[in-house]
């Protein structure tokens, strides 16, 4: 067997190892087993282990936002609060505590083993003389069901949020779909390269860029109307930055753009932006633009960032720096580039959607780096404007909800957390209709916490929806199907329902066989699972074959991993 092959099935072996550990324990739990195709580059909210001192700001209890809000008939109803549905902090927070793991490297940080290192903390400006409620650190003390305003008349999303229709026909859909899903497939290869390699930091850049594939894929209409905007925005930047061009030359660039290629463009961005000169600034955002929709987000970061260092008081440069640094779990990079996004937006337009958009952006992200005590004012400040200028069932309200709610889930405040996913739930059903793929990421979070909450119907319920759309959207042998089977399978026997558990675990089996083959230990795992079941509706002949086919492909996996420890000790002997 390839050492390679090996090492990776080794790797497998050992998270699907004390997944099943976990099984056999009898605690509850809203995960299945994941393989390398069964990416978890979500960011989840930092909860500190530690606390810090910070004497300029009082402890937090979450005072009632209410009372702020009465100080305002004009923007917010006046309908008493029937619950709080605060973040209660009842301990000093420790400002800065990252979600994404230590730094494997001077460079990067490795997004998925925590070591509990932690990175220096950095001074955040002092945004208390915004608030309204006496100087309180609120993070969001909001009724689900409280109608926080009435919109005002003809009041749009601002303009960077709006997506251009395509302009560039020449790279349809079903091209782009096609070089989508091809990409999608040389990731999972060099994921399962890195982990065989035991390249951790490879191995975390693969698959946080694999997730960024797999998104584009399910949201498919929405990330080729966006790609095709960028590829027009930046030939018409070739036109400014390339004076001199001739029209060849210009043709030449418009036929690479229009086809999905960039090797060109990117080149003569690059060349612009290394000269420093007037239009530089505009070339280094361009190239990064490109290349974010070749999903190079690595690269796209530092074109971004140059942009910003040659011209930092653009808002559109600061926003695709901040937010993609923040993507790629670099929240250092990311907190002073949100930061001051919100205060040149505070200069220029101070009451402004873009700027209550840029503040949930800054507030998201010191949540997800665990300074959830700076987070809470900005996203009072974010929500009431949106809900003011948008409405209350905005899409944009629906978002805020749901991160709110991760914030509430990450405290363990899980019964106030379930009601605000529903909220958000309900908006986001409400903009995009039942069947959306943007209704992924809330269902999952969703369906697991009522899971946690033995709330098992529910969960099923939730789970069988989320299955709908990913077959739907991302097709029906793709890994992040298989998952939410699983989870599917999990819920229906925690309420006894065996044969519908066993249906929905056959289906991820043949899912998992149909990507790894049948001695993957992501298949064994399965088979473990189905063998269970099988026993508890004393099928004893098939659960025992079960059993040994699972057995049998463990033991393989354990004893690849040895053969190869052994042939590398023997190669370095010989090097030495």
């Amino acid at each position: 067997m390839d050492t390679t092959l090996i090492a990776a099935i080794a790797a497998a072996a050992l998270v699907l190892g004390l997944f099943l550990l976990r099984k056999s324990s009898g605690k509850k739990s809203e995960s299945a087993t994941k393989t390398v195709d069964q990416e978890s580059a979500t960011a989840t909210v930092a909860e500190p282990d530690e606390t810090e001192s910070d004497d300029s700001e009082p402890e937090t209890d979450l005072a009632e936002v209410a009372d702020a809000h009465k100080a305002e008939p004009a923007d917010v109803a006046d309908d008493e609060l029937d619950e709080d549905l605060s973040l209660d902090f009842d301990e000093e927070e420790k400002e800065e505590e990252e979600t994404a793991p230590a730094e494997t490297s001077e460079e990067e940080p490795a997004a998925f083993e925590p070591s509990g290192d932690e990175e220096p903390a950095t001074p955040a400006p002092d945004f208390s003389e915004q608030e309204d409620d006496g100087g309180e650190d609120v993070l969001l003390d909001l009724d689900v069901d409280e109608d926080l305003s009435e919109p005002d008349e003809d009041i749009a999303v601002p303009p960077e949020e709006e997506i251009a229709a395509p302009a560039l026909p020449t790279l349809t859909i079903e091209i782009y779909e096609t070089r989508l899903r091809e990409r999608e497939s040389e990731q999972q290869e060099a994921l399962a390269r890195a982990i065989a390699n035991q390249d951790n930091i490879t191995r975390d850049h693969v698959q946080i860029e694999l997730v960024a594939v797999t998104d584009r894929i399910a949201l498919l209409e929405d990330s080729y109307k966006e790609e095709m905007a960028w590829r027009q925005a930046a030939l018409e930047a070739l036109r400014d930055i390339a004076p001199d061009a001739d029209d060849e030359t210009l043709k030449t660039l418009q036929d690479e753009l229009s086809s999905g290629e960039t090797v060109q463009s990117e080149k003569l961005f690059q060349e612009v932006a290394d000269q420093k000169g007037e239009n530089a600034a505009l070339a280094a955002f361009h190239g990064g633009r490109l290349a974010e929709a070749r999903v190079d987000l690595y690269l796209a970061l530092e074109r971004y960032q140059q942009a910003v260092e040659l011209d930092d008081s653009n808002s559109e440069y600061l926003k695709a720096a901040g937010v993609m640094a923040r993507k790629l779990y670099r929240y250092r990079d990311a907190r002073p580039l949100l930061e001051k996004l919100v205060k040149l937006l505070e200069s220029q337009a101070p009451d402004s959607v873009e700027l209550a958009l840029a503040r949930r952006e800054l507030g998201y992200t010191y949540a997800l780096s665990g300074a959830l005590k700076q987070a809470g004012p900005l996203y009072k400040q974010a929500m009431k404007t949106i809900a003011s200028k948008l409405g209350q069932d905005h899409l944009e309200m629906g978002v805020s909800w749901g991160q709110i709610a991760e914030l509430q889930e990450a405290k363990g405040q899980y019964e106030q957390a379930e009601p605000t996913y529903s909220k958000a739930l309900a908006i986001l059903e409400k903009e995009l209709g039942d069947e959306h793929p943007e209704l992924d990421h809330i269902l999952e979070k969703l369906a697991g916490l009522n899971g946690e909450l033995e709330e098992d119907e529910k969960a099923a319920a939730l789970y069988g929806r989320l299955c709908a759309i990913r077959e739907k959207s991302l097709g029906a042998t793709h890994p992040k199907l298989a998952m939410a089977l699983q989870n599917l399978a999990e819920a229906y026997r925690l309420q006894g329902q065996y044969e519908a558990a066993e249906e929905s675990y056959n289906k991820a089996l043949a899912i998992m066989e149909a990507n790894h083959g049948k001695e993957h230990p992501a298949v064994a795992a399965i088979l473990q699972e189905l063998a269970k079941l099988c026993f508890r509706q004393k099928k004893n002949d098939e659960g025992e074959a079960l059993q040994k086919r699972a057995t049998e492909i463990f033991e393989k996996s354990i004893q690849g991993q040895e053969d190869d420890i052994t042939e590398d000790e023997l190669n370095l002997q010989e090097k030495d």
